[in-house]
């Protein structure tokens, strides 16, 4: 599964039960409204199932990340908390290791581990694009993490590689003196 698409759901997951809650009070709100709507009928419920819709594509995406973290370890699953769920106090985090660049590489090579088991499970780029990237949400969380992204690479130092020195090689020919 794409990079992107990984940290995207590893960000919205925290918020995933609460954008199910307020599609629930919008679904609520628009059913019980719907008497002083004065729009087509069809338009109505069609607004009401498209919101249902999106909803269940949340659950089967919690469920989903939900799952991959069941193949994961203690410290793998700290370590995402830590990054993109931050559900703990910072307290909980006192002596953990989050500057070395050890930590940097977990932190890549975990993502590309969950990208994997995401593919296994089924949570694939087009099960992705097809059902969360048509919600302005994860559009719009999509677009920040490769902001992100780019802002961090931007920052980062570049490698200065060093020129091999030319080395010059002389041959001498001994003379023959006789």
């Amino acid at each position: 599964m794409n990079i992107f698409y990984t940290k995207t759901a590893l960000y919205a997951y925290p918020n995933l039960q609460a954008i199910m809650g307020q599609i629930d009070d919008i679904v609520e709100r628009k059913a019980l409204t719907s008497m002083s709507n004065f729009s087509p009928c069809e338009e109505q419920c069609e607004k009401i199932l498209d919101l249902t819709n999106q909803k269940d594509t949340l659950i089967e995406l919690k469920i989903f990340i939900d799952k991959a973290l069941t193949k994961l370890t203690d410290e793998q699953i700290d370590c995402l908390e830590y990054k993109y769920f931050k559900r703990k106090p910072k307290e909980y985090f006192i002596g953990f290791d989050s500057c070395s660049r050890a930590y940097f590489r977990r932190q890549v090579n975990l993502v590309k581990k969950i990208s994997d088991v995401f593919e296994k499970l089924g949570l694939t780029d087009i099960w992705f694009e097809k059902y969360c990237l048509t919600m302005d949400f994860f559009i719009e969380l999509l677009r920040r993490v490769k902001k992100y992204d780019e802002q961090n690479l931007k920052n980062k130092p570049k490698k200065v590689i060093s020129k091999p020195e030319k080395t010059i090689t002389f041959s001498c020919e001994k003379a023959d003196i006789a």
